[in-house]
């Protein structure tokens, strides 16, 4: 039988507040039917059908809800190189071309042999970091409206979180 590739899930607000005044939160996540062009009208009154019933039975703030179309499996298998650890992280530096509002993702399990001797930034200019920086720009929306972005740098850092 094979896996399930959609899912929906939410993430919920408690009453308790964290040292830097966000609600602490938690998250649930189910799969669900698999979602395609042509079942997702009916997919979707269904999913807000949980979500209404989910949302009778909770104290907490509906912080956002998740609808993933296609989740793969790809490996269980853990990385090949004791290299690839999840502390070492690429962190993407990007900006909304409109409101020039700045934001940040890091990536884990960055391969330290991809920086320029002497630097702890990946040149966006050629190779990898160029493809990455193509595309980035060509996906990747800011998070606060549906602008285009621009990849301003990567920046390895260590972070465990």
């Amino acid at each position: 039988m094979a896996l399930p590739t959609s899912f929906y899930g939410q993430s919920i607000y408690d009453s308790t507040v964290k040292g830097n005044g966000q609600p602490e939160s938690s998250s649930w996540s189910v799969p669900v039917h698999t979602l395609t062009a042509a079942n997702y009208v009916a997919q979707s009154a269904l999913i807000a059908a949980l979500a209404s019933a989910v949302a009778a039975l909770l104290l907490g703030n509906l912080h956002q809800h998740e609808t993933v179309i296609e989740r793969i499996l790809v490996s269980d298998l853990p990385a090949a190189s004791q290299l690839a650890q999840r502390e070492n992280k690429l962190l993407l530096r990007y900006h909304d071309v409109s409101t020039l509002e700045k934001f940040r993702v890091s990536l884990p399990t960055f391969d330290l042999t991809q920086l320029p001797l002497h630097s702890e930034f990946l040149d966006l200019t050629a190779g990898n970091g160029q493809a990455l920086k193509t595309a980035f720009e060509a996906i990747v929306l800011s998070p606060n409206g549906a602008n285009a972005v621009l990849l301003d740098s990567a920046q390895f850092v260590g972070r465990n979180t």
